[in-house]
């Protein structure tokens, strides 16, 4: 029965993992159909809980948190069982002053037209932005309900995370029509689904933190193990060379102080009023994978393609990493924007992107789309329409920020009109005409007074600027996945010498070394928090809203987890340094957007922050799992059978369990709020996105290794490092592999 339960268990790992890849190619309906909603899928999953708790059932002496959370995996299915039968789910579609009283049910075949035992009337629909900005903030239906049965009426209003409820259905914000007059709002009845779900949710919740509490269990007994209470190595620092793309050409610009005084000026940008200095930054790095060129900054590089086009077309500042695209274009790795144009074949980049398919997603077609874009935002700058500088107020009241080109609101005063049309021409002429830096500086200023004028709500306040230009300032991760990748690496090559050579520092050199290692690590936590601290206070949000974000929060959930360890587990302290240098880099290799954007309103909500919280943590301890997997397999490769060599195995066994048991309880929490959230937002707990997907297979990958009482084969050290170290491989897809290949709603790429 046990190898029975086991088996099905790898065979549905096997099988969602396969399901994922046949959705990228066939699409989310087919899986939806053949997969997920099929009943062999759903008997597959009852007779694996039937055998797991048979197989379970049979050993007598179990823990009362061991018993409860297998108990709650089972009703967790049951309330997957309940939605899948019972559960009615539609789209119900008003219009301001239209009654409406049936909707569209979906259905496995499609859709049909059910009564509702109300109806509807929408009385307003409304959508709040940013300050300043076209940037949503918020979609608001407030409708009116009358139940003719009941003999009521009642005023009811739906948003984004904020659901209504009547009669156990729950309406949720979903769409809207184009003139801003109709909403579509998702209808979800499934009463006995959810109840029962969320049941096993906070059961399963409870047990997995009484696996933590249990005085008796085995997470509390590795915390007393020997291992935990010897001590370990010594860490080292050094720092990488900074490599700098060496440039002869010299095109003419702004003086640094003239640029700087232009990057103060406020922007509307990515949806947020912010410095000029922010947009620069991202232009550069957009165009030359660096914050800055050669000698000169990034404002007088954004200053130096408007004012002096001509110089700057043919500087080859613009980074073509993409060596498909080089090979179809014969463009060079370094090119300017006049080698994207020849005479004989006109633009390059035209033929590719003509026949580009995204199905097929050719690396020479996907680059080159990338590339026109990047072409089309130098094109725009050329044309001024991304120099949203200019705040007027338009016909409802509502502040927004125009360019120079830009038609302005009607009622706009003509001193006003005037002063948006002239200002930035004479910005242009002082700004390349010698001796003319006080006409100049005093035309900056009264674009400044200008924006302070009629910026009115949608002006950043002073402490965020601020902190925004401090953060612009410092590259904070591009100098420190360099500390702390060099630190790690050193350290992890002299703690490899000394065991393989058995060499063993002096007391005082060890504590010098530890010390020095230790203030290094410290001082980078401490920078890696000012970063977080400053982009929250940019966005005015917990900042774990994109992939970079979260990428940023897994270091720093690794160096708070070192910091906390390394007194009882000093030779942790390279993984940390190579863990967080290793996400740091991720974050920095220019895959992951760094741009501070508004978030999307349905990602509005605290439960968000709490999920991707948990589930950071929960890989950034996994990663430690897998570090001491590598270890003792290098340890075994070189030097197999030796005594001392089989106890620092034996001792990575045990700290890579003491980490498993917080990283499983984290990652299980973190990925059912996550299921809440998403039953709060969209109406839907579990939808079967790869992301979701992928996550439950790490979960089941990872809990199976908990089970060394029932699978012998893991209290094998070696056994279990190797079962550990491709475990990893199921994170790395889960949070890379969906980013950037699956896809899907969870996707950041």
């Amino acid at each position: 029965m046990k190898r029975i339960a086991f088996f099905l268990l790898y065979l549905l790992i096997l099988l969602l993992g396969i399901i994922t890849f046949i959705e990228k190619s066939r699409g989310t309906p087919f899986v939806l159909e053949h997969f997920y909603g099929s009943w062999w899928f759903a008997l597959l999953w009852g007779i694996l809980a039937l055998t797991g708790m048979l197989c379970f059932f049979r050993h007598k002496r179990h823990r009362m948190y061991s018993l409860s959370l297998h108990l709650s995996l089972v009703i967790i299915l049951l309330g997957a069982l309940l939605t899948f039968l019972t559960a009615r789910r539609g789209i119900v579609h008003l219009r301001e002053g239209v009654p409406v009283s049936n909707y569209l049910e979906e259905t496995g075949s499609g859709q049909r037209v059910r009564p509702l035992p109300f109806t509807l009337i929408l009385d307003r629909f409304q959508v709040t932005y940013h300050s300043g900005t076209n940037a949503p903030a918020d979609y608001r239906s407030h409708f009116t309900l009358n139940d003719m049965q009941r003999q009521t009426t009642v005023q009811g209003m739906v948003a984004m995370n904020q659901i209504y409820t009547y009669r156990n259905i729950r309406f949720y914000q979903s769409s809207y029509d184009s003139d801003e007059r109709g909403s579509y709002l998702t209808l979800n009845k499934d009463p006995w689904g959810v109840t029962v779900t969320y049941l096993g949710y906070f059961l399963l919740f409870a047990s997995l933190l009484g696996m933590l509490a249990d005085p008796k269990g085995s997470f509390r007994k590795l915390l007393r193990h020997p291992v935990l209470r010897k001590g370990a190595f010594l860490l080292f620092a050094a720092a990488f060379p900074c490599l700098v793309n060496a440039q002869e050409e010299k095109p003419r610009t702004l003086t640094e102080e003239q640029a700087r005084q232009l990057g103060e000026l406020l922007i509307e940008y990515n949806g947020r009023v912010c410095p000029l200095q922010t947009f620069a930054i991202d232009f550069t790095k957009k165009l030359s994978g660096k914050r800055s060129f050669k000698h000169y900054s990034a404002e007088q590089v954004l200053t130096g393609f408007i004012f002096y086009t001509r110089d700057w077309d043919h500087v080859p500042l613009i980074h073509v990493k993409s060596r498909a695209l080089r090979k179809a274009t014969g463009l060079k790795e370094w090119a300017s924007v006049d080698d994207f144009f020849s005479s004989s074949q006109g633009y390059l980049l035209g033929d590719l992107i003509g026949n580009y398919d995204p199905r097929k997603n050719t690396p020479e077609g996907k680059a080159a789309t990338d590339m026109d874009d990047r072409l089309q935002l130098i094109m725009s700058l050329r044309r001024k329409e991304c120099l949203r500088m200019f705040p007027a107020t338009n016909t409802k009241g509502n502040v927004r920020w125009y360019s120079p080109v830009d038609p302005l609101p009607i009622e706009t005063e003509s001193g006003q009109a005037l002063f948006v049309n002239q200002a930035f021409n004479l910005i242009y002429l002082l700004g390349i005409v010698p001796g003319q830096e006080d006409g100049f500086k005093e035309i900056v200023g009264k674009v400044d007074r200008y924006q302070q004028k009629y910026g009115g709500h949608s002006l950043p306040s002073e402490h965020r600027l601020k902190a925004e230009r401090l953060y612009n300032h410092i590259p904070f991760s591009d100098l420190l996945y360099k500390i702390n990748l060099t630190v790690g690496l050193v350290l992890l090559i002299l703690h490899l010498i000394r065991l393989l050579h058995k060499t063993t520092p002096t007391v005082r050199k060890g504590r010098y070394l530890q010390h020095a290692a230790t203030g290094v690590l410290l001082f980078s936590f401490l920078a890696l928090t000012a970063c977080l601290i400053l982009r929250g206070i940019i966005s005015q949000r917990i900042p774990m809203g994109n992939g970079y974000e979260t990428m940023l929060v897994l270091a720093w959930c690794v160096q708070l987890i070192t910091l906390l360890v390394i007194k009882r587990l000093p030779f942790l302290l390279s993984f940390g340094f190579l863990l967080a240098g290793f996400f740091l880099l991720v974050s920095s290799i220019g895959q992951m957007d760094p741009q501070i954007t508004p978030l999307v309103p349905v990602l509005s909500s605290p439960l968000l922050s709490l999920h991707v919280s948990l589930i950071m943590m929960a890989y950034a301890l996994l990663a430690f799992t897998f570090l001491c997997g590598i270890v003792a397999l290098i340890l075994q490769f070189f030097r197999p059978n030796q005594p001392l060599h089989v106890e620092h195995i034996q001792a990575l066994h045990v700290i890579s369990r003491l980490f498993l048991y917080p990283a499983l309880a984290l990652l299980g929490i973190g990925i059912f709020v996550g299921a809440i959230w998403a039953n709060i937002s969209w109406g839907r707990y579990w939808g079967w996105d790869p992301k979701e997907v992928w996550a439950l297979i790490s979960f089941l990958c990872y809990a199976v290794a908990l089970h060394g009482t029932s699978l012998p084969w893991f209290r094998r050290p070696l056994n279990y490092h190797l079962y550990m170290t491709g475990a990893f491989l199921t994170v790395l897809m889960t949070y890379i592999g969906v980013n950037y290949f699956l896809g899907g709603m969870h996707s950041y790429a």
